[in-house]
């Protein structure tokens, strides 16, 4: 597994040199400096490296994939100030979010320039079958976002959340992981299974997202909003509500923090919550059964060190997470 993590350091460089050179300078002052601070903000990449593993997965070589996951990349950082914007978030990925920094008129111009710059790069890979991906996503997300927004403050059903957090989150991780399969591979059905990996991996991802909003695991979750005080549903909070062992008094307590708007909650309360109806513990299942799914797309392939890290990323995101045991991520 050492080499695994040693390899990834190669294409990581790879990925953020590709970032930092990308050419802005047909873009005036106004949108190029909120448009380089919006990419610079970092995160984990992780998007791109599902991308450019894929990509070895089918046989191809990862520096081909180049135009593709910078497509994606700049897609994904054109919602993320986007959702700045709409849900007020102070900060992102703990630094000043654009809109705070720059402005929300132009924080909205920076996100449509983003987009712009997305599909620009989409078109370079000469394939349309990568264009038709990233549009397509593009709408999910928008609409994924158009929804979260409209439920705000409302109580949702299972299904719902889960059809918002597939067009939200795990429509893009589905993007990447098909990406990396057109690139690597002329068979459709490569790109089908591992559009289906990315899928459950990006929901598994969201599950562990609300998690870790409430159980956090760095200093920088403390500068983001959690999504009872946003008023967005998360798995948890619904198995909560659905518990037959939630008393009315903790019923109460939740409902009045979700539709409440206030600047702070009690986490210790909503923890203890969770963990009293068992909702922490079932969103942990859900979650391990999306990452079980991602596992079997991946069984399809032949062994490779690629597979191999894609597996190990699975593992150590989803099937080893604790909330009480903070594991150390590699990327």
């Amino acid at each position: 597994m050492i080499n695994l993590v040693e390899r990834l350091s190669d294409k990581l460089e790879y990925i953020n040199n590709a970032l930092i050179e990308l050419d802005l300078s047909h873009i005036h002052s106004l949108l190029q400096v909120p448009t380089k601070f919006a990419v610079a903000g970092g995160g984990k990449r992780l998007r791109p490296i599902i991308c450019v593993y894929c990509t070895e997965v089918v046989g191809g070589d990862y520096r081909d994939a180049r135009d593709a996951f910078l497509a994606l990349e700049l897609i994904h950082s054109g919602t993320l100030v986007h959702d700045d914007i709409i849900d007020e978030d102070l900060f992102r990925r703990g630094t000043s979010s654009v809109p705070v920094k720059f402005g929300g008129k132009r924080a909205v111009l920076t996100g449509d320039a983003l987009l712009s710059l997305g599909l620009k790069y989409a078109t370079k890979t000469g394939r349309l079958e990568v264009v038709n991906w990233l549009s397509e996503t593009a709408l999910k997300m928008v609409q994924g976002v158009a929804l979260q927004t409209f439920y705000r403050r409302k109580l949702v059903t299972e299904p719902e959340y889960l059809n918002i957090n597939y067009l939200k989150s795990g429509s893009l991780f589905e993007a990447a992981a098909a990406l990396g399969g057109l690139i690597g591979s002329e068979s459709p059905d490569d790109s089908r299974k591992l559009a289906e990996f990315g899928k459950n991996f990006g929901n598994a991802y969201q599950i562990r997202d609300d998690i870790c909003s409430v159980y956090y695991e760095d200093r920088n979750d403390y500068l983001s909003r959690n999504d009872i005080l946003n008023g967005d549903a998360s798995l948890p909070f619904i198995y909560a509500l659905e518990s037959e062992a939630i008393s009315e008094e903790d019923r109460n307590t939740l409902i009045s923090m979700f539709q409440v708007e206030r600047e702070k909650i009690d986490l210790a309360e909503v923890q203890r919550i969770y963990e009293d109806t068992g909702a922490l513990e079932k969103s942990i299942k859900k979650m391990k059964e999306f990452a079980e799914r991602g596992h079997a797309q991946l069984n399809c392939f032949e062994r490779t060190e690629a597979k191999e890290f894609l597996n190990y990323l699975i593992d150590r995101y989803y099937k080893q997470f604790s909330p009480e045991k903070k594991l150390e991520i590699i990327i």
